[in-house]
C-alpha cells in the first residue's frame, strides 16, 4: 500500500507541475511574460549535448532522487542567484509547483531572463512526449510519422514507445489540439512511474 500511495502522491505532484506550468502566464519582475520550452526541443538539445544548456529540477529532493529529466540538477528556486552560468547560457527549470518556477525566474539576474525558459507542462509532458510516447490503434499517418520521431527521442532516453493502444489511453493536451485530460495524464503518469520503479531507475 505504501508504494501505491507514493505513486498517487508522485502522480499529484506531476498534474500539479503541469497545470502550474500551464498556466504560468504572470509576468515577472523585469515584467516580461515567463517563456517556454517543449519536452521534444528539451529532448532534442539534451540528445546533441547542447552545451549552451543548463537543466534545472525545482521539486523536492525527494521527487529528484525517484524521477528526474536527464541532465538536470536539483535546486532550490533561491539558489538560481548564485548559480555560475557562462555567457550564452540557456537556462531550463521545471517543477511542480507555480510558485516556485515563479520565484526560480525571479531568482535570475534580471540580465538573465530572457534566458530562462520553462518546461511548458512540466514532467507530465516529459513523459507523455518523450519517455512513454502512445500512438493509437487508429493513429492517422501523420500520427504514425509523429509517433516514430517520438519512438526513436524515448528510446534515446530509455522509455518504452507504445503503440497500438485505444485513443482513449493517448494524452490529450496542447499539442495535439484538445483539450488536456488530467484524467489521462494521471493513469499515463502513475503508468510510467510504476514502469520506471520496475526498472530500477
Amino acid at each position: 500500500m505504501t508504494r501505491l500511495h507514493t505513486a498517487l502522491a508522485l502522480v499529484a505532484a506531476v498534474l500539479a507541475g503541469a497545470a502550474g506550468a500551464a498556466d504560468l502566464a504572470s509576468p515577472v519582475a523585469s515584467r516580461q511574460p515567463l517563456a517556454f520550452i517543449g519536452a521534444p526541443d528539451l529532448a532534442a538539445r539534451i540528445m546533441r549535448g547542447d552545451a549552451t544548456l543548463r537543466l534545472f529540477d525545482l521539486r523536492t529532493a525527494d521527487a529528484y532522487q525517484q524521477f528526474h529529466i536527464p541532465t538536470a540538477v536539483h535546486a532550490a528556486p533561491a539558489d538560481l542567484a548564485d548559480v555560475p552560468l557562462e555567457p550564452g547560457t540557456d537556462v531550463v527549470l521545471y517543477g511542480d509547483d507555480r510558485r516556485a518556477l515563479t520565484e526560480g525566474v525571479r531568482a535570475m539576474p534580471a540580465e538573465r531572463r530572457s534566458r530562462v525558459r520553462v518546461l511548458r507542462e512540466g514532467l507530465s509532458e516529459w513523459l507523455g512526449r518523450v519517455h512513454e510516447p502512445r500512438l493509437a490503434a487508429d493513429a492517422t499517418p501523420e500520427e504514425r510519422a509523429e509517433f516514430e520521431r517520438a519512438a526513436a527521442m524515448s528510446r534515446f532516453f530509455g522509455g518504452m514507445p507504445l503503440a497500438n493502444v485505444p485513443r482513449a489511453e493517448v494524452p490529450a493536451g496542447y499539442w495535439t489540439g484538445t483539450p488536456r485530460s488530467d484524467d489521462l495524464l494521471a493513469a499515463a503518469a502513475l503508468q510510467s512511474v510504476a514502469t520506471i520503479r520496475r526498472r530500477g531507475c
